[in-house]
């Protein structure tokens, strides 16, 4: 009789109509026997059978949308991404590199440009496109008071034509103010808006600034101070960790609305830390009860405003919005540039400046790429997938890889990453044997080379090192030992001789290889250990890729070494085996550093 009960396992329509059908014919024979579809009493079992199907489809669902694989809302996935420590965005930023162009007045009777009349064109300078009139905000200023990288055309004898170029986004600056008064532990505002990108800052009324971190309970950042020696070392800011009690957290909802939360502490007192002690580990607890087992954190041992501080005026916040697939504009679209912002550091004024400033162009020779919405659904599950397992975490030889090419331009130029094992060898002693060899198996070695204001490879100088070290130290495992050491940069040059196929202007053909060689030993194409494949440059230099070479008839690679060049020689010939140039042993990296005159080549006849 049992068996016939009502199963709790039932999910469908029809299996909870056949239970409770075959309920009532054990338990109710004489009650009730007409099961026809005309039966009112078949209805009320229907009704109650279909009460039971949907209420399992809803418990059914519920359970199934707490799982990261299997939740289909937004909302959940939101909630969850966050939870496992990754940030959804609601827009992808388009981004291109912009040409800056003004002219600039001879000085006197020597025909070189006059440098009171060079421009200084701030970031965030708005460029507008032509045909979709998307917003794009420069990301670095252009400095046409310093000639580097700067490109120098003579106009006529009155001007010259100065050319800078620098990276864009689609992206517009907003600010909105967020009212509060009264402290209150954890009070959220919302920014609606469309296609929010980021939030640039947020000051209070007493310009106090507040500082974005991904958990309330994160009491320091990376933080930014002007560096002291950056004329000679080249960097132009130290990084350090800094203790904000004004902090908030932010988060999209489903509606793509962007929420922030503040801290729980009060305004008017500063936030105090307690060190963790026998004296208050487990305040709070029992006396008497034993603890061996307790999980503790860091909630349950500071009693403090750990959470940051709970704002107490309006708090104005701004932030960019742009982005979507209409960003990727197509070249030469970007033509419209704000001219207002820009400024002579020499304080020139009148009619000249004025036309020296009207003259500031721009344009785009790239298409903008890059621009899309926001996540989808799949896209949200996965991303927050390779979060959670990475965790931010630099764990593999290519996580610190990336983190260290990943630092900041403005705490220094990180040209070349190599991350092996420490093979260093250490004396231990020991009760048995005075000393013995023992490598440590969890030390790494990481070597670098930086970029000079040319993009020539250097020693990276002492400031950037530690720079270097302050940032990686936030996502290094902890038993993780990192020692940051110098690569080696060898430079070498280039010679070939190539036979010309008949028919062909020598000089034409010359050049088309060494443009071709410059691009294979584009230094952003090199990596540390790589080494040379002659028949890869022999493939380049063939008939097959440059129109006109008959036959490649020599190919030299040749050390060059003092002066300009690197101070380390290398045996080439000694490298080379089997056809290829290898680095030493030491990490190291080979460069063209002048692709100018250290490629050269030759038509003979034979």
């Amino acid at each position: 009789m049992a068996d016939n009960k009502v199963s709790y396992l039932n999910k469908t329509f029809s299996d909870y109509k056949d239970s409770l059908f075959n309920f009532a014919k054990t338990y109710f024979p004489n009650t009730y026997n007409d099961f026809s579809d005309a039966n009112p009493g078949a209805m009320f079992i229907e009704m109650s059978s279909y009460m039971g199907d949907v209420t399992s489809f809803y418990t059914d669902t519920q359970i199934q949308e707490t799982f990261l694989l299997y939740a289909k809302e937004k909302e959940n996935l939101l909630a969850l991404s966050y939870a496992l420590g990754y940030r959804p965005k609601v827009s992808y930023a388009a981004n291109v590199v912009i040409d800056a162009y003004q002219l600039i007045p001879s000085s006197g009777s020597v025909s070189v440009p006059n440098p009171q009349y060079a421009l200084i064109i701030p970031e965030n300078t708005v460029l507008t496109s032509a045909s979709t009139g998307t917003k794009f905000l420069t990301t670095d200023k252009v400095d046409f008071t310093d000639t580097t990288d700067t490109e120098i055309t003579y106009v006529d004898a009155s001007f010259f034509l100065l050319k800078k170029s620098v990276k864009a986004i689609s992206a517009e600056i907003k600010s909105i103010t967020l009212p509060f008064s009264t402290p209150q532990k954890f009070q959220v505002a919302n920014i609606s808006d469309s296609n929010i990108l980021q939030i640039l800052d947020a000051t209070d009324a007493s310009s106090n600034k507040w500082y974005e971190v991904p958990y309330l309970a994160q009491s320091t950042i990376l933080n930014t101070a002007i560096n002291p020696t950056s004329g000679s070392d080249g960097v132009p800011y130290l990084v350090n960790y800094s203790r904000v009690p004004r902090r908030y957290v932010s988060r999209f909802l489903s509606d793509n609305t962007l929420q922030l939360e503040f801290g729980a502490g009060i305004a008017n007192a500063s936030d105090s830390t307690i060190l963790p002690s026998p004296d208050n580990i487990g305040l709070g607890l029992v006396p008497g009860i034993s603890t061996l087992t307790n999980n503790y954190n860091k909630a349950s041992v500071f009693f403090t405003q750990e959470y940051g501080l709970a704002p107490s005026s309006n708090i104005t916040v701004r932030y960019l919005v742009g982005g979507g697939i209409t960003s990727n504009v197509p070249s030469n679209d970007l033509t419209t540039i704000d001219k207002t912002t820009a400024t002579f550091p020499s304080g020139v004024t009148g009619g000249l400046a004025d036309q020296i400033k009207a003259s500031i162009a721009s344009t785009n020779p790239l298409p903008a790429t890059g621009g899309r919405n926001g996540d989808e659904i799949e896209e949200m599950r996965n991303n927050t997938l390779y979060a959670y397992q990475s965790q931010l975490r630099a764990v593999t030889r290519e996580d610190y890889i990336v983190r260290a090419l990943s630092l900041p331009a403005d705490y220094g130029s990180i040209a070349k990453v190599y991350v092996t094992q420490d093979v260093a060898q250490e004396l231990i002693p020991t009760s048995t044997v005075a000393t013995t060899e023992m490598r440590n198996p969890l030390s790494l070695d990481m070597y670098i080379l930086a970029f000079d204001d040319s993009k020539k490879l250097v020693t990276a100088n002492t400031t950037l090192k530690q720079n270097l070290a302050t940032y990686i130290n936030q996502y290094r495992m902890v038993t993780d030992a990192v020692n940051i050491k110098d690569a080696f940069y060898i430079n070498i040059g280039v010679n070939f001789d190539i036979k010309v196929q008949s028919g062909y202007n020598n000089n034409d053909v010359i050049t088309s290889c060494i443009v071709a060689l410059k691009n294979y030993f584009n230094i952003d194409n090199w990596t540390i250990n790589q080494p040379i494949i002659l028949s890869d440059i022999a493939n380049i230099l063939s008939g097959s890729n440059i129109k006109g070479v008959q036959s490649l008839i020599k190919l030299e690679i040749v050390n060059k070494q003092g002066g300009n060049y690197s101070l380390y020689g290398y045996d080439i010939s000694g490298a080379t085996r089997q056809g290829n140039v290898y680095p030493s042993l030491d990490p190291s990296i080979f460069e063209v550093r002048y692709p100018d005159i250290d490629i050269l080549g030759r038509v003979v006849s034979s």
